[in-house]
């Protein structure tokens, strides 16, 4: 109960869950370990940010019970402060919307996360220099950072020049019919394996699911009689909103992958509105809508090259992005 509260304080101080994940890994802090009824050890791995999200929003910490989709009053103390608990949820929330800390981006560098140094088979990473009246912006080679200039002969790159290079390359797409047609029959390939792989896990979940509900029936049987604990019953009900999560996250991707095969002429048409669209939106929407088009940029300095690897199925949900601009 005492490291519960500190995950919830640890939390609230850092205000997001990649931030909270590091600081308890810093402390060799894992999960609830335990002995199945078989006998088998089970738990005791480090925190995702799923796990740690599912152990914030666990009602059991609160003194209550979730059962499917209501939210009972339990019969075990609480061991978390509703307050806390309430404030941690909205941090959450907002965090779900804004991205939280880990991800924002005062400058625009739309190609934060993407764009790599190819001598040094590392990330590249948004800076600026400030000059009287104007902030000149680049992406700079983390090894150069780190070990010096003389180490990288790509060392940084003017962010404007790079991010225009990139977006341009989009309606290019379109405008190469036997490149458009080899693209969206990746992507439609990429489609089927990912929709057979999905339901193999949804399978799996919906099993898991049921032995879970047994074993929780057991547990609060046992707790009435004294022989189970509350941590016992709040890791298992985390496993089973782990699990519900999944599956609800697993029906709406296939739901999208069926949504998401267009044919060459519609691809065309959307990527024809690119550039109109792309100048109304947000630096905040244009980096979200990159993310959803560029898998990853490689800046090669030696040789003064640049390569665009775009997701194959990045066309595809362009199209519902863009669905009421292009209507």
């Amino acid at each position: 109960a005492t490291r519960v509260r500190e995950i919830y304080n640890v939390y609230l101080d850092y205000q997001s869950l990649i931030a909270t994940v590091k600081e308890l890994d810093t402390r060799g802090w894992v999960n609830k370990q335990w002995i199945t009824r078989k006998g088998k050890e089970s738990g005791g791995q480090p925190f995702t940010k799923n796990s740690l999200y599912r152990l914030l929003t666990n009602v059991l910490y609160i003194g209550r019970v979730k059962y499917k989709d209501e939210v009972h009053a339990g019969e075990h103390a609480a061991i978390v402060d509703e307050e806390v608990f309430r404030t941690a949820g909205l941090l959450l929330h907002r965090n779900g919307t804004t991205g939280g800390r880990e991800v924002r981006n005062r400058f625009g560098a739309i190609l934060k996360g993407l764009i790599h140094c190819v001598p040094c088979g590392c990330a590249m990473v948004p800076t600026h220099v400030k000059k009287p009246n104007r902030r000149y912006r680049y992406y700079v080679c983390t090894n150069a950072q780190k070990r010096g200039w003389h180490v990288c002969p790509s060392k940084s790159i003017p962010a404007v020049e790079i991010e225009k290079f990139v977006v341009d390359q989009i309606p290019c797409i379109g405008k190469d019919p036997v490149l458009l047609a080899e693209t969206l029959a990746v992507a439609r390939s990429e489609a089927k394996a990912r929709i057979k792989e999905l339901e193999v896990e949804k399978r799996s979940l919906e099993r898991g699911l049921a032995r879970h509900s047994t074993d929780l029936r057991e547990l609060v049987g046992n707790l009435a009689a004294g022989e189970a604990t509350t941590a016992q019953m709040a890791d298992l009900q985390e496993r089973i909103q782990g699990a519900e999560q999944r599956t609800s996250q697993i029906r709406a991707e296939l739901i999208g992958l069926e949504r998401q095969l267009i044919d060459e002429q519609e691809a065309m048409r959307v990527l024809a509105a690119f550039d109109p669209v792309w100048e109304t939106l947000s630096l905040r929407e244009q980096a979200r809508v990159l993310r959803l088009l560029v898998q990853r940029v490689d800046y090669d300095g030696d040789k003064g090259t640049v390569s665009v690897t775009f997701h194959p199925s990045g066309i595809e949900m362009l199209s519902h992005e863009f669905a009421e601009e292009i209507a």
